[in-house]
C-alpha cells in the first residue's frame, strides 16, 4: 500500500466515512462570525427595492438559469421601466451547481470538469476552468457604477456570473 494518498483518495475515504455515520467536521457559519460579513449581506438582500427574485440552482447541467436571470433583469428594466437599482435578484446555488461559484484554480486543481461532466466549449475537453464565471464584455466599454445608455450593448445580454454580478445579482453557494 502506498504511503502517500492522493487528494482524490482522501476525499473518497472521508466521504465514505461521513456516509457511514461517523461525524464529519464542518464549520457552522453564524451571523456573529467575522468571516460571514453579515452586515454586508444584510445590506444587499434587505435593501428597499420594488422587485425581488430568488432562483434556486441545484444542477450545474441546467445552465438555462443564466438566460432566465438575464430575461428577468431586462424584462423588468425595459418592459416595466423599473430602475435597475430597484431590482434584486439572488441565486442560491447548491449541490452540483456550487461548483459554478468556484474559481479557475479550484476547477483545474480538483478537475471539476471531469467530475461533473462539464466540457469547455473552447477545447471540447473536460473543463479546467469555470466556464460560467468570466464575462466576454470588455471592462473598457463600461463606466464603473453605471449601465450603458445603449440597450443593444452586450452588457445587457451577458450571461456570465461576472456580467450578472455587474448588474447586482447576488450568487450564494
Amino acid at each position: 500500500m502506498p504511503t502517500e494518498l492522493s487528494r482524490r483518495t482522501m476525499i473518497a475515504l472521508l466521504g465514505g466515512t461521513a456516509a457511514g455515520g461517523t461525524a464529519a467536521w464542518a464549520h457552522d457559519l453564524r451571523p456573529d462570525d467575522p468571516t460571514y460579513r453579515f452586515k454586508e449581506y444584510e445590506d444587499i438582500v434587505n435593501r428597499n427595492v420594488q422587485v425581488r427574485q430568488v432562483y434556486q440552482w441545484p444542477n450545474i447541467a441546467n445552465a438555462i438559469v443564466f438566460a432566465n436571470i438575464r430575461n428577468g433583469l431586462n424584462g423588468f428594466q425595459f418592459s416595466y421601466d423599473i430602475p435597475p437599482d430597484q431590482i434584486q435578484i439572488v441565486v442560491q446555488a447548491y449541490a452540483s451547481a456550487n461548483a459554478a461559484t468556484y474559481d479557475d484554480f479550484i476547477w483545474e486543481k480538483y478537475r471539476w470538469g471531469e467530475a461533473l461532466n462539464v466540457r469547455d466549449p473552447a477545447t471540447n475537453q473536460p473543463a479546467t476552468r469555470n466556464i460560467w464565471y468570466s464575462t466576454p464584455v470588455a471592462h473598457t466599454t463600461l463606466t464603473p457604477g453605471r449601465q450603458p445608455d445603449d440597450r443593444g450593448h452586450p452588457f445587457f445580454s451577458d450571461l456570465s456570473i461576472e456580467g450578472l454580478q455587474r448588474r447586482t445579482v447576488l450568487f450564494l453557494a
